[in-house]
This record gives structure tokens, sequence and C-alpha cells, in this order.
């Protein structure tokens, strides 16, 4: 079942449900009878419902894509969660870390398969990153970049630029994305956080830009910097890890289309080179990886976790933590200081 046909489940789940052999559409629900008479016709879906409860109470659906604004996420996961489906809910978690906590608690008592629809890691290039970082050839992690821009210009009613149903900008809707890949590629958990986060080309209420530290416990500090006041020609969603032996330079590859490059970088440290002599070939050895479509994937992903009783590949638990990163960068935006090491944790809400 789908909650929210509309936006990202429109335009990228449900075109790549077509061809996941584990999983069926049975029903779609949204509060526009457009959307969902359009999407009916499309997919041949019969069963279509304008609330949320209609569609729980069909017994031939087994689990639930929830695609809604964030400001619905907490209301919605519980009922499908009591109604005992399976979940897999859109980014981020929830508006703030005391309803993702609610959510992570209920799921954790109910026992459900659930899990956050983080996409990037179902992206090939990022998982063949992921395995060359794991064997070494690029040395200890060093440095990391994590880039996601786009042109997002004030639009009057769009849900993503009000506070009250978006939660935040940039970094909430792309920043996810980014904090999130990069836990993953290196295995790690973030210690402390700065934010340079704020509103400064548009006129809505929630952030156009962030540029963001993620100081990690194993001792590499990563940047991440989101953008909605940045031309789509012009972003690159660059991706960049650098070791003590050399680096991985990804372009493209933080996107919705699962496209990109990936450059491997291996170089010999053995002493000292004043001179400081760069690469004269470029970015490095082109790394190959076989495309498919990362949407796909999530769902196939999902369906087999929940018929094998697997760990998705991002729990709620894993997520509330991305929460909890988020709301400590607007809080150290906002009060223009480093935390002391070892607040992370405490940070309670999101303050802008």
């Amino acid at each position: 079942g789908i909650i929210a046909a509309g936006g990202i489940a429109r335009r990228r789940t449900l075109p790549a449900m077509k061809d996941v052999p584990n999983a069926v559409i049975t029903g779609i629900m949204d509060k526009n009878q457009k959307v969902l008479d359009e999407i009916s016709e499309e997919y041949k879906i019969t069963d279509t419902y304008t609330e949320e409860q209609e569609l729980l109470n069909n017994p031939q659906i087994e689990a639930v894509y929830v695609a809604s604004p964030v400001c619905f996420h907490k209301k919605q996961a519980l009922e499908v969660l009591h109604a005992g489906k399976s979940l897999l809910l859109e980014k981020p978690l929830a508006m703030n870390e005391e309803d993702a906590r609610e959510i992570v608690q209920t799921a954790l008592k109910k026992g459900q398969t659930a899990g956050v629809a983080m996409v990037m890691k179902h992206h090939p290039a990022h998982r063949k990153m992921k395995k060359l970082i794991e064997s070494g050839v690029i040395g200890d992690i060093v440095s990391c970049r994590a880039q996601l821009n786009c042109w997002f210009p004030d639009m009057e009613g769009n849900w993503r630029q009000k506070k009250a149903t978006a939660g935040g900008g940039a970094l909430v809707d792309m920043g996810s994305h980014c904090i999130d890949i990069l836990k993953y590629l290196l295995d790690d958990h973030v210690e402390w956080v700065f934010g340079d986060i704020g509103t400064r080309t548009f006129s809505y209420e929630v952030d156009d830009s962030a540029d963001c530290i993620l100081h990690m416990k194993k001792g590499a500090t990563c940047y991440i910097d989101v953008h909605f006041n940045i031309p789509d020609e012009a972003a690159k969603g660059m991706l960049e890890i650098y070791g003590t032996k050399g680096s991985l330079l990804a372009s493209g590859t933080i996107g919705q289309d699962g496209q990109g490059e990936v450059y491997l970088n291996q170089c010999a440290t053995e002493g000292y080179d004043s001179n400081q002599k760069r690469k004269e070939d470029g970015l490095g050895q082109k790394v190959d990886y076989e495309r498919e479509n990362i949407y796909g994937r999530q769902i196939e992903e999902f369906s087999k976790a929940i018929e094998e009783g697997l760990t998705v590949s991002t729990s709620f638990e894993d997520a509330f933590e991305t929460v909890k990163i988020i709301d400590a960068l607007y809080k150290s935006s906002k009060e223009k200081k480093l935390p002391r090491r070892g607040r992370l944790g405490k940070a309670r809400r999101r303050e802008r």
C-alpha cells in the first residue's frame, strides 16, 4: 500500500515498482482525488482511498510505503504500525527528535519490519565505494565531503518551504541524504557538529543554505553543503572521500537518477616530496559499476527483509540518529558555537 501517492512516490517509486519481482502495488491512498484517478488508470490499481485507515483495513496489504510531507510522518507511521503492517517511511523520520523517538519506540514494541527510505545507500556506485573503503585501498579516512544542491525558488503553497509542514529546508530535505551516506560509507557515527545555516536568497521560512561540519568518532572530518539556491546545471553532487593512501571522487551519484561517475586515486606515501607534485591524469582511475534503478532496488530490499526477517538498510534507530544530528546542527547554527565534545545526544528539539 502507498500513502501519499504524489511527489516522490509518483515520480520515482511507483514507476520503479513495475519491475520489482517481490512486490505488488495493491492499494494507494491520497487526499487528492485527481491524483488517485490518474495513478489508478496508469497503473491499473483498483483499490484507491482518500483516508489512511481505509487502506490499512485492506487485509491484502502487508506493507505500506509512506511518502507524505514530514508533518504527517508521526501520525501515519504510528497508524501503520498499530495496524500490524510493515512500514517503509520516507526521510526524514520525523519533524523532531521527540516525535522520532515515539515512532522508534512503537516500532520496537510492535516488532514489524520497519525502515526509512534513504535511497542513496542503494546506489551501486556507493556500494562499490564502501567496499573499496573497507578494503583499505585509500588508507585511513581523513576528510570527506558530500554535496547536494538545486534551484528551489519561492513557490506559493509549497509544503517544503514552510516550517510547519517540512520542519526545515535544505538541511532536512537534502542534508539528511548527505549525512546518511557518509555514516554508511565510513561505518561511523557523529561525535560533534557545527552548522552555518540560513535563508540567504529566497523569502520562505525554511533554510535555503546549509554548510556543516561533522566530526566522526573514528576521527574523520566531514563537510556537507546543501543548498536550494544553486542552479541545477551548476550543481555537480560531489562526494569526496580522502584517505592516507588515496581518494575516491564521485560526481553526480548523490541524486535521484542512479547515475554519476566514480574515480579512484591510489598513491604512494613513502617519504616527503617538497614539490607536492599532483598527478597529471586528472581524477584518477574510473571505477566501473553496474547501473540499476535505485528506487526499485530499495523496494526489492525492503520486501526481502520482510520475507526473510532481514535487517533493513536504514533502521528507525539509524534514522533517529540522523534526526538528532540535524537538530544539533540547527542548534549549533543558532548559537554560533561549537558544542562541547559528547554533547550531540543532548539536542532535544529543532531550534531555529
